[in-house]
């Protein structure tokens, strides 16, 4: 007679060649956004490049949350390790409250002092960026709703699309 419930297995853990797919895309976007930093000057794409490797953190550090999580419960474990995942999302979080403070006052910064930047060639690095995020939004959709880890990752996928979107705005105005 068969059963039909998960051995060990969180929703996060289902899902984990979503996150290994998005963490690719990311990865490879930070690349870009290096890259094309470098080559307009401009000091906006590299403090998202910035944000992008804490991004890569944070989806490595989920991968690993889930990889702990899986392992089975002991005398001296007895939830497990479920909380791995919990702690991998609160930190998730902490970094994005702080980010977003950072973002805050290099704002404020550049309100002083505008820098001079490479409009132009500024304006395809973000629009890479979105298809980029769009593509990680459709990918981790499905398994937001199963996951307190995944839900984290989707909603930092969600907050680097948008700001995709604002910088385009930004180097198109410019």
């Amino acid at each position: 007679m068969g059963h039909d419930h998960d051995h060990g297995h969180s929703a996060a853990g289902k899902n984990q060649r979503r996150l290994l797919l998005v963490l690719a895309l990311t990865g490879s976007y930070l690349v870009v956004e290096v890259v094309g930093a470098g080559l307009t000057h401009s000091l906006a794409l590299l403090a998202e490049a910035g944000h992008m490797l804490t991004d890569v953190g944070g989806l490595a550090a989920a991968l690993v949350a889930i990889r702990i999580a899986e392992r089975r419960a002991t005398p001296e474990h007895t939830f497990g390790f479920y909380r791995a995942e919990i702690l991998a999302a609160l930190l998730n979080a902490i970094v994005l409250i702080g980010l977003s403070g950072f973002v805050l006052f290099e704002a404020v910064q550049r309100l002083r002092m505008p820098p001079a930047v490479h409009a132009r060639g500024m304006l395809a690095v973000p629009v890479v960026g979105l298809c980029v995020n769009l593509g990680g939004l459709i990918v981790l959709r499905a398994g937001a709703s199963e996951s307190l880890n995944l839900k984290s990752a989707y909603y930092e996928v969600l907050s680097d699309a948008l700001t995709a979107l604002a910088i385009g705005r930004a180097a198109k105005g410019a």
